[in-house]
C-alpha cells in the first residue's frame, strides 16, 4: 500500500472513529427499516433493435441519531455497430450521525463498475462533517465536505493508459435535498464533487416521484456526470435518464 493510500485511510478512519465514540450513549429508540425498489424497461425496433433496462434498490435503517442507507443501481443499454452501449452498476453505503439538530458527521463508501467508460472500476471512501440548512415538514437540505480515498482502474482497451490504476487522496463536497410538493409528488436531487489530482468527478442528480397508489410510484430521474480526465475518444460527459416504477416498503 502506498504512503498516499495509507494517509487517506488514516484520515478517514480517524474521522469515523471520532463520531463513533460520540454515539456510545444508549438510546431508547429501537430503530426502523424502510426501502424501495425500482425497474424500468424500454424496447424499440425500427431499422435496429434497441433495449434499455435500469434497476435499483435502496435499504434504510434509522435508529435515534444514526442514519444508514445502502443503495444499488444498474444501467444497461444494448449496443450496436456504432455504439458500445451501456453496462454499469453502482453500490453505495452512507452512514450519518447527528451531533446536534443541524450538524452531523458522515461516512460514505462507493463502488462503481463500468464496462465501457474510461474507468472500469472505482472505489471511494469518504468521511467528513456536514450541516442541515433546511429541515421542515416538507423540505430538507444538507451540505457536507471531507477528505477521502479513491482507487480507480482504466479499461484494458484504453488507448492512453491500458489497465492503469491510481490510488489517491481526494476532497469530497456535496449538497443534497428533497421537497414534498404535494401529498403525492416529491422533487429531489443533489450535486457531489470528488476532487483528485488524476481526475475530478462532478455528479448532478435530480428526480421527480409521483405516487400512483399506496406503495407504487412513477419515478423520473436523471444523472449528469462530468470527468475532467478521460481516455482518448471518450466523452467527458455521461448522462443517464430513466423512467421507472418504484415500489416502497
Amino acid at each position: 500500500m502506498s504512503q498516499l493510500t495509507a494517509t487517506a485511510l488514516l484520515i478517514s478512519s480517524l474521522s469515523l472513529l471520532s463520531f463513533s465514540s460520540l454515539a456510545a450513549e444508549p438510546s431508547a429508540d429501537d430503530g426502523a427499516f424502510s426501502g424501495d425498489a425500482k425497474i424500468g424497461f424500454i424496447y424499440t425496433k425500427t431499422d435496429e433493435t434497441s433495449m434499455s433496462v435500469n434497476s435499483g434498490a435502496t435499504l434504510k435503517y434509522e435508529e435515534a441519531l444514526w442514519h444508514h442507507k445502502a443503495a444499488f443501481s444498474t444501467y444497461y443499454t444494448k449496443g450496436n455497430e456504432s455504439d458500445d452501449g451501456t453496462n454499469k452498476n453502482k453500490t453505495v453505503y452512507d452512514v450519518k450521525y447527528d451531533m446536534t439538530d443541524s450538524l452531523f458527521v458522515f461516512g460514505n463508501a462507493k463502488y462503481e463498475h463500468d464496462q465501457f467508460a474510461t474507468y472500469r472500476e472505482q472505489v471511494l471512501l469518504v468521511s467528513g462533517f456536514g450541516a442541515t440548512l433546511i429541515d421542515s415538514s416538507n423540505s430538507k437540505l444538507d451540505v457536507g465536505a471531507g477528505p477521502g480515498y479513491r482507487y480507480s482502474k482504466r479499461q484494458a482497451f484504453d488507448e492512453d493508459l491500458p489497465n492503469n490504476s491510481e490510488d489517491e487522496v481526494i476532497a469530497n463536497l456535496f449538497i443534497e435535498g428533497d421537497s414534498k410538493i404535494t401529498d403525492g409528488l416529491e422533487l429531489g436531487g443533489g450535486v457531489r464533487m470528488d476532487y483528485g489530482e488524476s481526475n475530478t468527478t462532478t455528479t448532478t442528480h435530480v428526480y421527480l416521484k409521483n405516487k400512483l397508489m399506496e406503495s407504487l410510484s412513477l419515478l423520473i430521474d436523471a444523472e449528469y456526470i462530468y470527468n475532467s480526465v478521460v481516455a482518448t475518444g471518450k466523452e467527458h460527459d455521461e448522462i443517464y435518464s430513466t423512467i421507472s416504477l418504484n415500489y416502497d416498503f
